[in-house]
């Protein structure tokens, strides 16, 4: 049977009598070790809560949304990125924010992904990960939105943006490429059925 590490056992009695302080030390050093134990964040931020030092609150579930895509718990890893957006926070980390993108795409819900990947590449415009978001949101309106001229937008930004992406050129070329083949088809359908009225 699983049993609790007797630190995370004894910070979380601490925290029962009110002792955060010391239940904060005892935490704090623990994931000095072990920076990935879900637990131990969970017990801190939980701490945190009761303190109502939201701040300090919002930092342990960013720290603990990344775990929970880490281990590919994304139903906890999206219920701690709503929980961040409600206590006010509005830039996750790119790189977890990137991965958290990707969820509503994976369960088909293409307008909200789409959404959160223009938000990070909003809000990091000389980060790396908001060339990703471009082209992701670009391919997603393509592909799964049927919207060439907004992918074509998308596309166009994110050949535009100053941040070094040699590597993603080909991407960008071809996307563009393949939204304005849709869009002149779109033309010439519509100016054919014009045509035939």
């Amino acid at each position: 049977a699983w049993t609790p590490d007797p630190e995370i056992t004894q910070a979380g009695d601490l925290m029962e009598q009110g002792k955060f302080a010391e239940a904060a030390t005892i935490l704090n050093n623990y994931l000095a070790a072990k920076s990935d134990s879900v637990e131990a964040w969970s017990l801190l931020r939980a701490g945190h809560w009761q303190r109502s030092d939201i701040p300090a609150y919002r930092e342990a579930t960013v720290t603990l949304c990344g775990l929970h895509l880490r281990a590919r718990e994304h139903e906890a890893a999206w219920r701690d990125y709503e929980e961040f957006l409600q206590l006010g926070g509005d830039k996750m980390p790119p790189a977890i924010w990137l991965d958290l993108c990707r969820l509503p795409e994976e369960q088909q819900d293409f307008e909200r992904a789409v959404s959160e990947y223009e938000k990070l590449a909003a809000a990091y415009p000389s980060e790396r990960h908001s060339v990703m978001a471009q082209l992701d949101a670009a391919r997603v309106s393509l592909k799964r939105l049927n919207r060439p001229q907004d992918a074509l937008r998308l596309y166009e930004a994110a050949e535009t943006s100053a941040v070094p992406h040699l590597d993603l050129e080909q991407d960008i070329e071809s996307g563009i490429r393949e939204a304005r083949n849709v869009l002149g088809q779109a033309k010439s359908f519509s100016a054919g059925a014009s045509d035939a009225v």
